[in-house]
């Protein structure tokens, strides 16, 4: 048993059959009640009538409900005075992907098109533009409508699916967006079969976790293809929106790059049997927290990445093999050390481009995986081949 203490109670972490069960339990001994939201309610009223859902279905709804989610409501994600730490926030940030797109445009021969997924506050794509030598055309794909807005708000062009957008040159990118797609969690049995956590409500009336059989044969599938066995009460996470998207990413791109920035590992670290609790995780006022059914559509969920899938979905798309090197090593490639703004103390910039660089710090905690379109033999970033 792991005892956490969380704010004003304590989360007992109780493992039975490799299985982990969280109660939150406050100085009397009660079990605390999750904090109540109106989009918990929504969701408890749906499964109330129609039966339990998909982690999947629950993750989406929790972050992407049109007006209730998580992300649908705006939050100041990149942003400097923002509540999150991302890379997104440093100025040294954007002037590095702004030499990202400088070396790309040399290496393709033309112009790019700039399209980032998911773009938070849109300061990211904002700053970008302001450290490029000349005009870009800089298209935001955002799902979020309250992101939207502030994308919009600051003049760039935003659509809600990559749909609207036709094959061009284009340098395409996204910074910390897979992480946050809604996953699928399934459980080994001990029989070599695979059951899958579908959320239900008690009782009580409380949100609980109950397993049956695979709501689609992909996930079998997608843990087969990648020679993932889970044994008895291994729970992970399976994303099977990441092949919709790297087809959608690769199918606007005629000539250049596709570049994917996020924490995650290949599904043999990512699966490993030592990670038998998976890797999801939620974040609460910027604190981490053990329970994705309290604070409903006010916390993050998010986990690890699955970079075999990534690179499968990408070969599966016509796209080269991929690229891969941390975070800070890329960087550094680009140049960033070059960012000298006028007017910021230099101990400021440094301290920005240590934060993204050093392997303590941002510099491990991402990885870049890199992808080109066939007729290109260079990556902006990486070594040059001669």
């Amino acid at each position: 048993m792991s005892i956490i203490v969380q704010g004003s109670y304590i989360a007992l972490i109780v493992r039975y059959s490799n299985v982990e069960f969280l109660y939150q339990v406050d100085s009397g001994g009660g079990v605390v009640n999750r904090i109540e939201t109106p989009l918990g309610s929504i969701i408890r009223d749906y499964i109330l009538a129609h039966g339990p859902i998909t982690f999947r279905e629950f993750m989406a709804q929790a972050l992407f409900h049109p007006e209730l989610g998580f992300y649908s409501k705006g939050p100041d994600i990149g942003s400097i005075g923002g509540t999150f730490n991302t890379n997104a926030m440093f100025p040294a940030f954007a002037f590095g992907l702004a030499r990202a797109v400088e070396q790309a445009e040399a290496m393709v021969g033309e112009p790019l098109r700039i399209v980032e997924f998911g773009a938070g506050t849109g300061e990211l794509g904002a700053r970008i533009l302001s450290f490029l030598s000349h005009p870009h055309e800089y298209v935001v794909v955002e799902a979020s409508h309250g992101l939207r807005r502030k994308q919009e708000a600051l003049g760039l062009k935003v659509f809600e699916n990559v749909e609207a957008l036709g094959p061009a040159p284009s340098f395409v990118f996204g910074n910390e967006v897979v992480d946050a797609f809604p996953v699928h969690r399934v459980m080994g049995d001990g029989r070599g079969n695979l059951l899958e956590m579908y959320v239900a409500v008690d009782q009580r009336g409380c949100f609980t976790e109950e397993f049956g059989e695979l709501s689609t044969p992909q996930l079998s599938s997608r843990l087969a293809s990648e020679r993932v066995g889970l044994g008895r009460g291994h729970i992970a996470e399976v994303c099977l929106d990441i092949d919709p998207f790297i087809h959608g990413a690769a199918s606007i791109i005629s000539k250049g790059y596709l570049v994917i920035i996020d924490y995650g590992e290949s599904s043999s670290a990512l699966y490993h049997y030592t990670r038998k609790n998976g890797s999801l995780r939620c974040y609460y006022q910027q604190e981490q927290v053990h329970d994705p059914f309290d604070h409903i559509g006010d916390q993050d969920i998010t986990t690890d990445v699955d970079f075999t899938a990534l690179e499968a979905a990408a070969c599966s798309a016509g796209l080269g093999a991929a690229r891969r090197v941390w975070q800070g090593p890329w960087l550094e490639n680009l140049g960033i050390r070059q960012f000298q703004p006028p007017g910021v103390d230099p101990k400021d910039v440094n301290a920005q481009i240590e934060q993204l660089t050093h392997p303590a710090r941002l510099g491990s905690t991402f990885d870049v995986l890199l992808w080109n379109t066939s007729t290109i033999s260079n990556a902006p970033g990486f070594p040059i081949k001669t």
